[in-house]
């Protein structure tokens, strides 16, 4: 794949366009439809270890527009909301760093596209969302963990590495269904079923979805079904969730063929399993501070497994520490540092073992990160980020990386 060293020709014209203007938002814009625009221009370094040490330099923009009706008390609230993204440049990860969890959550496939569109009905405590959608905006998140980088501390691992082409998530919408319920004013519970190929490539192209607009539902890629229970007491320090996804397609087995045996030494295909399933839990808790608001401090830890026979990761955790306001005269700076750990099968351990025996063991990754945000003003704002990642790729063959990054942000 080719891609142009330094993309800054889209999201310049933007970030030009918007110095000079102050908005892209029509003057007096309709209370019921708001449009926006979000740049985000990121550069980075790996100083040590990796594949190799290299520069990287990308942007992202992506514009929005949303509608929503006026309705009376006891009629349905519409909604409707699309938006088109634009990627330029290679993130570290594809770049030169080699890491399984991706070092940078904007990495994507070079392209304009038309990203996520919906509409939604709501009413009486319920909600019902249709079109291409992210199950990454929706269930699993942690507050903490959107305020770093690394792509493990948003949509997880232990869903993304074992799903196909990472599942209905950042950088490629699925079409889907979500349905929500307001079960009291803590308890929420959502679900939802979408594409189960959003690239609709079973060799991971991203080009034949290039534009976003190639849809095949069903056949051999499936379906993905996710589901969650979220707890959020609106004066309570602590927040939980707790959910479950399952993948219809067939997964092939990380070591065995039919007969049991290891299938790189038979010859025989990789058996075959029936679909595929993994649960997941976070917890959230406040421990100083009102949300917001200057001093506030929260905690964050989630976790998730996946069976062992047909996924690259049996199961990986992260968590963290965010601290809003730390310095004098900074209330709206966001002080964050992160670890995050994810285990590789011992199945897929072993065939690469198979594959290479004098290679180093087949283990986990591990990824440090310590991020700070500076808030400039309403619209600006600066992140400069330095990772540790422990075994890149899974295995001590490449040399721990030491990764620095800033990020610069404009959203109006």
């Amino acid at each position: 794949m080719q891609t142009r060293p330094y993309p800054v020709s889209l999201a310049l014209r933007i970030a030009l366009s918007i110095a000079t203007t102050g908005s892209l938002r029509a003057a007096e814009p309709a209370p019921a439809f708001e449009a926006g625009v979000s740049v985000t221009l990121e550069a980075a370094a790996g100083i040590r270890g990796g594949a190799q040490r290299g520069q990287s330099l990308q942007a992202l923009t992506l514009a929005h527009a949303s509608w929503q009706n006026q309705p009376a008390q006891s009629a349905a609230k519409l909604r409707g909301f699309a938006s088109v993204l634009n990627h330029e440049g290679r993130g570290p990860t594809g770049r030169y760093l080699g890491d399984l969890m991706t070092a940078s959550n904007i990495e994507a496939f070079d392209s304009t596209r038309l990203y996520t569109w919906w509409f939604e009905v709501e009413q009486a405590g319920w909600s019902l969302r249709a079109g291409a959608l992210l199950a990454d905006e929706e269930f699993s998140g942690t507050d903490g963990g959107g305020q770093l980088v690394n792509s493990a501390f948003g949509w997880p691992g232990f869903v993304s590495a074992n799903t196909v082409n990472t599942g209905p998530a950042f950088f490629v919408a699925a079409p889907g269904v979500r349905l929500a319920r307001t079960l009291t004013p803590a308890l929420t519970w959502r679900g939802g079923i979408y594409d189960g190929d959003t690239f609709d490539s079973a060799a991971g192209d991203a080009s034949v979805n290039r534009h976003g607009l190639h849809y095949r539902l069903g056949g051999p890629q499936g379906w993905f079904l996710i589901t969650e229970l979220a707890y959020a007491p609106e004066a309570g320090p602590t927040r939980l969730k707790l959910g479950a996804w399952h993948h219809t397609a067939t997964f092939a087995d990380q070591h065995v063929n039919a007969a049991g045996r290891p299938f790189l030494l038979s010859g025989a295909e990789a058996r075959a399993h029936s679909g595929n399933t993994g649960t997941y839990a976070a917890i959230e808790h406040t421990l100083a501070g009102t949300a917001e608001k200057p001093g506030h401090i929260d905690t964050f830890f989630r976790v998730g497994a996946a069976p062992a026979d047909r996924n690259t990761l049996t199961w990986a955790l992260d968590g963290g520490i965010t601290w809003r306001g730390p310095l004098p005269g900074r209330p709206d700076d966001v002080a964050a540092i992160g670890v995050a750990h994810a285990a590789f099968s011992s199945r897929a351990a072993a065939t690469a073992r198979l594959l290479d025996p004098t290679a180093p063991a087949l283990d986990h990754e591990q990824a440090i990160e310590v991020s700070y945000t500076v808030s400039l003003n309403d619209h600006l704002s600066l992140k400069p980020d330095v990772q540790y990642i422990r075994h890149p790729g899974g295995s001590r063959a490449l040399r721990d990386a030491v990764l620095v990054m800033l990020r610069v942000n404009a959203e109006f």
